[in-house]
């Protein structure tokens, strides 16, 4: 599973070049989170023939919300889609045939939780990197459908099972793709489905580490977020 995830970086350069995208200041938005939850707007790399490159940066809600769908909260049981169930899904299936809906999703870490020895502490967050911190791009799925009159682009995290890193923590995680080929191979049209959910596999647990984080971010919007989640603190005399 992955509920929150951080995309630090406030470079739109570094970033827009990285993911060979533009970056404005809206799409900034995206940018400089350390407790991105669902719902929200996150930064995505969207296939779009018509512009430069063939792909373009966008803002999506995180949680999928199909064309059936009545009710945004659908949203909320949508953030993730297992990669072993994705041809069984009615939501996911038709998505995943098509390079049209299948995006990056731009992070640079991502937190699952453990159970605090004391039972009376909150769960401890711990948060997973890649190559030292650097960007990387979730594997996802996004859709695009009219919603109160205007348009509206959601999409989904891909999952798989955990590697030796996450283990610990948790039996599922993110999918990480590799490398800008990888990156570049799960957008393109000239995959074969099979090949496409090929790619949803884990990443090398050498190239991720695993730190903890602070609890403050257990609440969204409970503590305005910044770097400071990103770190344990220090314990007090009396723990």
């Amino acid at each position: 599973m992955c509920g929150r995830y951080t995309l630090t970086s406030s470079d739109q350069r570094r970033l827009g070049s990285r993911f060979q995208i533009n970056l404005d200041d809206q799409l900034a938005n995206g940018m400089e989170r350390y407790n991105v939850a669902p719902t929200q707007e996150v930064l995505t790399v969207q296939n779009d023939p018509e512009a430069e490159g063939g792909h373009e940066a966008a803002l999506a809600r995180w949680g999928l919300v199909p064309f059936w769908a009545k009710d945004l909260k659908v949203g909320y049981k949508m953030i993730n889609a297992r990669s072993e169930g994705l041809l069984k899904s009615r939501a996911y299936g038709p998505l995943v045939k098509k390079s049209s809906n299948r995006c990056l999703i731009l992070a640079d870490g991502f937190y699952e939780w453990m159970k605090a020895e004391n039972p009376k502490s909150p769960k401890q967050p711990v948060r997973f990197t890649v190559d030292g911190g650097e960007p990387f791009a979730f594997a996802g799925l996004s859709t695009t459908r009219e919603w109160e009159g205007e348009q509206m682009t959601s999409c989904t995290i891909i999952t798989t099972t955990a590697n030796e890193t996450v283990e610990p923590v948790h039996n599922r995680m993110p999918v990480i793709l590799g490398d800008p080929e990888i990156e570049k191979a799960w957008m393109s049209g000239n995959l074969e489905v099979d090949e496409a959910i090929g790619l949803c596999k884990p990443l090398e647990a050498a190239r991720m580490e695993a730190k903890p984080a602070n609890p403050a971010l257990n609440k969204v919007g409970g503590t305005k977020e910044g770097p400071d989640f990103l770190e344990a603190p220090e314990p007090s005399d009396s723990d």
